[in-house]
């Protein structure tokens, strides 16, 4: 099994399932999907932008965004192939890229990687495609040298909406940032996530030097063992090491006994 990411470009939006391939809340701050619920059937089957299309149609307005974040060097997001087939795929961008939150919601920080969502076909999940998105994520905030990737979470989440669920992204690593009822604000720190990986791996050359080194032993010329190493105890018929006989004792010296009279 191959797994791959590939950028999300505007060529791309059409192998999006259909709920998101049309869905421009984050982009734009229109309404969302009533579902994300889609089959195999409705990923990647709709038709490409044709000149008979209107330009107000969903779709080509979010090929229309997304193509101009990948003309301005930042593609927003990534698409998971498995074995060459779409399996998932996560939208994010820097925070002044995407549509102002409701008021009521809390405001990300400016200066942040939004990750706005992310999806996994049904038959990848639990497959690890989803903490692969968010790597990518925190990936590309590195290279904004942005400080933190935000995420909205849903604490009663159903797959109704966008909105990642909020025990998921605590599993992932995050934490709450800005408190709400429904969705609060979620941050993973960037710099604590370099730090803790860069720690790891000190740790593990520790370990590694600590281990004893042991020098390769000669081998004596005509194939025999090394000096000092002994050698190997043969096993019997029935895989058992043979019985070795027992030390011969010396007999004693004839006794020399006086003849016994009548």
């Amino acid at each position: 099994m191959s797994r791959r990411l590939q950028p999300l470009t505007g060529d791309a939006v059409e192998l999006l399932p259909s709920p998101c391939r049309s869905c421009l809340a984050w982009e734009l701050g229109a309404a969302s999907p009533s579902s994300r619920l889609a089959t195999a059937a409705t990923v990647g089957v709709a038709g490409g932008a044709t000149g008979s299309q209107a330009p107000s149609e969903p779709h080509v307005r979010k090929q229309a965004w997304v193509s101009a974040r990948v003309q301005d060097g930042h593609p927003p997001g990534r698409i998971a192939r498995v074995d060459g087939e779409v399996a998932g795929y996560a939208l994010f961008a820097p925070v002044p890229a995407f549509a102002p939150r409701p008021a009521l919601v809390p405001a990300a920080s400016p200066d942040a990687m939004l990750l706005a969502t992310i999806w996994v076909a049904p038959f990848w999940r639990e497959s690890g495609l989803g903490r692969l998105l968010v790597q990518a994520a925190v990936k590309d905030a590195i290279r904004a040298e942005a400080p933190a990737v935000e995420a909205y979470g849903d604490r009663r989440w159903l797959e109704r909406g966008c909105t990642l669920p909020a025990t998921w992204l605590l599993h992932e690593g995050f934490e709450v940032h800005r408190e709400h009822p429904r969705t609060p604000l979620f941050r993973l720190d960037v710099k604590r996530t370099v730090r803790w990986a860069e720690s790891l791996e000190h740790a593990l050359e520790e370990v590694l030097g600590a281990l004893p080194r042991r020098a390769p032993q000669p081998v004596r010329e005509g194939g025999g063992l090394p000096r000092g190493v002994p050698e190997p105890q043969r096993t019997g018929r029935h895989g058992a090491a043979p019985s070795m006989p027992p030390p011969s004792v010396p007999a004693p010296p004839p006794r020399d006994d006086p003849p016994r009279g009548r």
